[in-house]
């Protein structure tokens, strides 16, 4: 099991970060190239009609997150591939499902306290990947894609457990990123020093270290 991408929601469902992590000679990383909600191939065109500015928005943006608007300095923590955006937006739904007001809390497991009441496990399998959701008592909601190579399921409680704790240190650093006085509440996450803390926890969860 191994994490391909990260998102970060916030209390709203406004995206605040959305990030791919590629694994070296992975045989899905034709399909983890990363967009930029600009990315068009005018070859790929069925017809010669030309999408308006909207659609190609809504199908190149479904989270409405790469907007021309955007920092030009937001470097790869705002890169993701067209399919991870879609299994992240399609898994909010679940997400919803599973931790709405109308759940009663069920998801949570009974007593549990600190980062284990905030797991909310699996959220939905997608293919040969799988979503997992962690949410925090201020409703931020973290998602994260795994791709699940371990058919016979062997590793599965000890890689789960694994990824509970790496929750948890994401989370502490989301938390001493708002800290900070000149963070934007809502706003996109725009730090480098938070995009690499993140990007050596989860290559550290991959096992690839650079």
């Amino acid at each position: 099991m191994a994490l391909v991408c990260l998102a970060i929601v916030g209390k709203d469902n406004e995206p605040l970060y959305l990030r791919d992590f590629p694994l070296p000679n992975s045989t899905r990383n034709n399909l983890n190239a990363p967009l930029t909600g600009n990315d068009h191939d005018s070859n790929d065109n069925v017809s010669n009609a030309q999408p308006n500015d909207d659609m190609k928005q809504k199908y190149d943006d479904p989270f409405g997150f790469f907007t021309e608007s955007m920092p030009k300095n937001t470097g790869e923590s705002h890169s993701s591939s067209l399919r991870n955006q879609f299994i992240c937006h399609a898994a909010l739904d679940r997400f919803y499902e599973l931790t709405g007001p109308n759940s009663g809390n069920r998801w949570r497991t009974p007593g549990a306290t600190g980062s284990e009441a905030m797991w909310v496990g699996l959220l939905c399998p997608v293919e040969e990947l799988r979503v997992y959701g962690y949410l925090t008592n201020t409703n931020i909601k973290f998602m994260a894609v795994i791709e699940d190579n371990d058919e016979a399921g062997t590793q599965l409680q000890l890689r789960e457990a694994e990824l509970k704790t790496l929750f948890a240190s994401l989370h502490e650093l989301y938390v001493e990123y708002t800290l900070n006085p000149f963070t934007k509440i809502k706003a996109k996450i725009v730090s480098r020093r938070f995009d690499e803390s993140v990007r050596k926890s989860i290559n550290a969860f991959n096992g690839v270290y650079t």
